[in-house]
């Protein structure tokens, strides 16, 4: 079998000290070396010049082993075992086109490795990942997208015995991070990482563990659920048993376990470019909050929802009954949740007491500074000490329930005026026990840009995206900032504290009917929502009466042709509600990952 690769000066060391001595079958091998010059870092000078040579140099086998089957392989991966009869099993079975990797638990192929049958379905698609490099900059995302639209295309899985650093928990790695291994492994990819030394570090740690035999892969893999769960893995799972999906089998309704519910759509602060603040929101939406009577008939009828996000369009702390939501919830063993982000101005002692007793799991404080000099700038009539003083009550109230819950995030939207503190707030979160995040700002999302960056180098760093603001963002990876708002559709609907389906947290101009009225089921499966998610997957063409139609985002996707992929919507691993009452009864860190880890095993059982 023939195997094929490519390789920069920047990755020889890879190819070099791993690829190549862990070979394990006698292929015909074809190395072609990429003259690009660059550090070989994701999306940096020079990566998606590589990617394209890549592309070229596939388009170019297949037209020269036409009939044939050959493998491709990145040189950031290693063997253990003999793998052309299993590429060769996978292949024929079902008379396959194309069978990759997993990448993710979403069931994203991986174009790091595969076996490729050559003729005119694999050469069409290539062509056309070879165009997409050229506005998308990377070819992962296109081949995905069209390994799903393509008619008559047979693409599917590798076993899990093919393997990546994400396969089976999607997370960033860092060099001495730990990764599921299955058993009797073949091959490992080092990707979900950036930089040589980590990728370097990753194919060590992989070949030491499995080195030491089965006993050290469970003993690893024991640690890994522990520290990251259940959930990734059973989603992998389920991708492998399911098959590469197509757009089609995701449009149809599903009942979601995650759901978005506006506490509040009234807010004290006059941020610039909010368009709460400005009284758009009202004028769309009105200026409310959620009831107390609207939530619990919400609970009682929908048995299946296990997961709530209470902020969006407001701040969440003025509503007088979020205490009794709270509590309604948790008798009710529904996990509640304050990630889109709450000010945290004006909290009463008994809502601060509530997030504890009652176990909100996560809270994003929304602080854009750290000091009230600079605070005040965006967060218009907002207190900063104030802001500290209620955290450390909630810090005071974990102590005392001895909890770990809420997990507490400081949300820094970088801003001109801003940007010199955002050192000073990462210490200040650290020494408060929180988790620090440097977001983007709006830019002209909403109306003027407010206080731009002029430290681009800077924002580059601390965001961790290498970019500085959002229209560099989408330049780079030819997609909208927030483009997994509109994800939201499908995973984590949105909907008003008056019980209008808004679908994501951007739209505040349309819905989809009342859920409160009409019940969530019955809004999910209206031909209005099935056309909008048809809609975001570039399936149809826009409609004036449907919300997204009027969104910068849905305009963004329609410019740059990235619409949303079926495996970005793939159902998520959401814990049920006998999971929230395991995690309401225990009190420390320790015994909730190890009743993640008995539970997973359970729902392996059943």
């Amino acid at each position: 079998m023939k195997l094929i690769s490519t390789y920069t000066d920047s990755h020889r060391r890879l190819k070099d000290e791993w690829f190549l001595p862990s070979l394990q079958d006698h292929y015909d091998l074809s190395l072609f070396h990429c003259g690009v010059q660059g550090s070989g870092n994701y999306m940096e000078a020079g990566w998606s010049e590589a990617v394209a040579f890549k592309s070229q140099v596939l388009i170019d086998a297949i037209k020269a082993n036409w009939g044939g089957v050959f493998v491709y392989a990145d040189v950031d991966l290693e063997f253990f075992q003999p793998a052309e009869h299993i590429l060769r099993e996978s292949i024929e079975d079902g008379n396959k086109d194309i069978v990759c990797h997993l990448d993710d638990p979403s069931g994203n192929l991986s174009t790091g490795f595969f076996a490729l049958r050559a003729n005119e379905r694999t050469l069409k698609l290539w062509e056309e990942v070879r165009k997409a490099i050229t506005t998308e900059r990377r070819d992962q995302h296109a081949f995905n997208r069209l390994v799903r639209r393509m008619d008559g295309l047979r693409a599917g899985y590798l076993p899990s015995r093919f393997f990546g650093a994400g396969t089976f928990h999607p997370i960033q790695r860092q060099a001495g991070a730990r990764f599921l291994i299955p058993h009797s492994p073949i091959m490992f990819h080092a990707n979900w990482t950036v930089g040589l030394d980590n990728k370097a570090d990753l194919l060590q740690r992989a070949k030491r563990i499995v080195g030491h035999g089965p006993g050290a892969i469970a003993a690893n893999n024991a640690i890994c659920y522990l520290r990251h769960g259940v959930g990734e893995p059973h989603r992998a799972r389920a991708a492998y048993r399911q098959g590469v999906r197509r757009p089609a089998e995701w449009s149809a309704p599903r009942r979601p376990r995650r759901v978005a519910l506006d506490a509040s759509t009234a807010c004290q602060l006059k941020c610039p470019s909010c368009p709460t603040a400005s009284g758009v929101v009202g004028k769309t939406l009105g200026t409310g909050f959620l009831k107390l009577e609207h939530f619990k008939a919400f609970l009682d009828a929908h048995a299946w929802i296990s997961q709530i996000e209470l902020s969006n369009w407001g701040e969440a702390f003025l509503n007088p009954e979020l205490p009794h939501i709270l509590a309604y919830a948790y008798r009710r063993h529904v996990a509640l949740t304050i990630d889109n982000g709450a000010n945290l101005n004006h909290a009463r002692a008994e809502a601060l007491d509530a997030l504890v007793k009652y176990r909100l799991r996560r809270l994003s404080c929304s602080i854009d500074g750290a000091s009230q000099e600079t605070y005040a700038v965006y967060r218009v009539r907002g207190n900063f000490d104030r802001v500290i003083e209620n955290i450390k009550t909630i810090n005071r109230l974990k102590r005392a329930y001895r909890s770990p819950y809420p997990a507490l995030q400081w949300q820094f939207v970088a801003f001109g005026h801003n940007q010199h503190e955002i050192g000073t707030a990462r210490a200040m979160a650290k020494d408060l026990g929180m988790a620090f995040r440097c977001k983007l700002s709006w830019d002209d999302l909403y109306g003027p840009a407010f206080s731009p960056v002029t430290d681009r180098a800077l924002i580059q760093r601390e965001t961790g995206l290498g970019v500085a603001d959002r229209r560099e963002y989408e330049e780079q990876r030819g997609r909208s900032y927030i483009a997994a708002a509109c994800h939201q559709v499908w995973l984590s609907p949105q909907i008003n504290a008056d019980g209008r389906l808004l679908g994501c947290s951007v739209n505040h101009w349309g819905d989809y009917g009342n859920v409160f009225a009409d019940g969530l089921e019955a809004c999910l499966t209206s031909e209005k929502l099935a056309y909008a998610k048809a809609m975001l997957m570039g399936e149809k063409e826009a409609r004036p009466d449907v919300p997204c139609t009027s969104c910068s985002v849905y305009r963004s996707m329609l410019t740059r042709d990235a619409w949303v992929r079926p495996d970005e919507v793939a159902p998520r691993y959401v814990e049920g509600r006998r999971m929230n009452l395991l995690r309401n009864r225990l009190r420390n860190k320790l015994a909730i990952a190890a009743c993640e880890k008995l539970y997973g095993m359970w729902r392996k059982l059943i």
